[in-house]
């Protein structure tokens, strides 16, 4: 049977079955655990609605799980593969692809990934278009995403981590260091996660019953170079912030750049606080206070799951498994007299 436009949800084939969503995609990736007859009746409904069911055959030939990064360069990028290498369990191994230039597709990208039959694809701080979700549904290959940046699919499993906690602590302890005029430079407003972070310190502020001047408040991507225009930006102001809570760990390393460049010193001139936890954090001078964002364990869960759909256990795991945020202090914030 092959694949067929069509837009039919697995749900609603699971409702005219009479059984369970888990039920449905254990037939769809030929797994154990369902009578004949419900078999019989649910391979039906996913033939008369153009789903393409494995054969065993397929799920035999090849140990290869696709892992899809928005980039190779970055630490964040390499906790996520430590953190899928850990999962993993043997024979299977990770096929990396990154979205390397702007005429990259995802629909051509599930094509490549069907066309080399692989067992299943974690997809970590992507959007996942609503054609994706329904192109991968109807492969039968089975998906997990990790830290997903956008609407959540229903019927795919997601790792994430509660973003808005996490900083909401974080513009706490500022607050709490006597810290009023703080600076916030976000990620790309487009994702949810985004929006999550910058929730949190509003919140955090509005609590505070202090007051959010508009100009400290800025947005860019994920990365260094968006962390030193931002921060440049910031600085230049006629009343610059005390504290700038960059949405990423790599930003806030633009931040130490900048200060560098301009003679001031961390935390003494300037505080600063990052979000993810990455090696680098630790690395910088001094020592970056940040939120722990949990990539790797993140990773290394959302290769589990992945591990336990293969093998027919994924029936009673929740959809969606959200992991705690918390803030780890280092030298990078001073208390304010």
């Amino acid at each position: 049977m092959t694949s067929q436009p069509g837009n039919t949800k697995l749900a609603q084939i699971a409702r005219e079955a009479g059984v369970s969503l888990s039920t449905v995609s254990k037939v769809l990736n030929n797994r154990p655990g369902v009578s004949d007859a419900t078999r019989k009746r649910i391979d039906a409904l996913l033939e008369k609605n153009g789903y393409r069911r494995r054969k065993r055959t397929e799920q035999t030939t090849t140990n290869m799980v696709e892992l899809l990064l928005d980039d190779l360069d970055t630490p964040w990028s390499e906790e996520i593969l430590s953190g899928v290498l850990a999962g993993l369990n043997k024979p299977y191994v990770p096929i990396v692809s990154a979205r390397t230039n702007e005429d990259w597709n995802i629909s051509d990208w599930l094509e490549e990934v069907l066309a080399r039959k692989s067992a299943g694809v974690i997809i970590p701080l992507f959007e996942f278009p609503k054609e994706a979700e329904e192109r991968l549904a109807r492969s039968g290959i089975p998906a997990v995403l990790v830290d997903p940046t956008g609407e959540v699919p229903k019927n795919v499993p997601t790792v994430g981590s509660n973003d808005y906690v996490g900083v909401r602590e974080a513009t706490e302890y500022l607050i709490a260091q006597g810290h009023t005029r703080i600076a916030f430079i976000g990620g790309p407003t487009y994702l949810q996660t985004a929006l999550a972070r910058l929730d949190g310190f509003r919140g955090a502020m509005r609590q505070a019953d202090i007051p959010v001047d508009p100009a400290l408040i800025t947005s860019g991507e994920f990365r260094y170079e968006d962390g030193r225009e931002h921060a440049r930006k910031l600085l230049d102001l006629p009343n610059p912030p005390t504290a700038i809570f960059a949405a990423s760990d790599m930003q806030a390393a633009g931040v130490y750049a900048v200060a560098w460049e301009r003679g001031l010193t961390i935390p003494n001139d300037l505080s600063v606080v990052g979000f993810d936890d990455l090696p680098t954090s630790r690395m910088l001078l001094p020592p970056l206070t940040t939120v722990h964002h949990a990539v790797r364990e993140m990773a290394q869960f959302g290769a589990t799951t992945l591990m336990q759909l293969l093998e027919g256990k994924g029936g009673s795991m929740p959809t969606h498994i959200e992991l705690t945020t918390n803030l780890i202090v280092r030298q990078s914030v001073r208390k304010l007299p």
